[in-house]
């Protein structure tokens, strides 16, 4: 699928999420809230794929990165993947909110390994999504290849 459009579909349920569901950050909810609804919309936009949140298998076993030397097993908020097969994993998404600034490069760590060529996940996009009460102060990053896209 062409990565332009896979990110103009993204962009689309982040929009739609702060029209329809905005409420959920002015209650502060808890993220998983958040990723839950965002994954609603983008099962929408995305229905050849499973939308999954903290889904933490790949194929039958349990994801793992290596991190400064270290084995950590990882579940993203959500993935756009086919399950069973690494041959279809679109997207993988980590979400924060304004008020967790905490583990945010762990989550870039994540991005970059789970779209890098050398680990075994090979998403095509990686999506950090940093949701604020006001739509403008947003922050939407993405990761290709086990990088930021610039």
């Amino acid at each position: 699928m062409d990565l332009n459009i896979v990110m103009k579909k993204i962009n689309h349920c982040i929009d739609r999420i702060y029209e329809e569901d905005g409420d959920l950050f002015d209650r502060g909810n808890y993220e998983v809230t958040i990723s839950t609804k965002l994954a609603q919309y983008l099962f929408m936009e995305f229905r050849k794929y499973d939308v999954d949140c903290e889904y933490d298998k790949h194929i039958n076993d349990e994801k793992e990165i290596i991190i400064n030397g270290e084995k950590k097993i990882i579940r993203p908020d959500i993935a756009i993947h086919k399950r069973g097969t690494d041959e279809h994993n679109l997207v993988a998404i980590e979400i924060k909110k304004e008020q967790n600034k905490d583990r945010r490069e762990h989550d870039y760590e994540k991005l970059c390994a789970l779209t890098s060529n050398e680990e075994n996940y090979q998403y095509q996009l990686g999506v950090f999504i940093d949701f604020t009460k006001r739509y403008e102060d947003r922050i939407i990053e993405y990761f290709y290849n086990g990088g930021v896209l610039h």
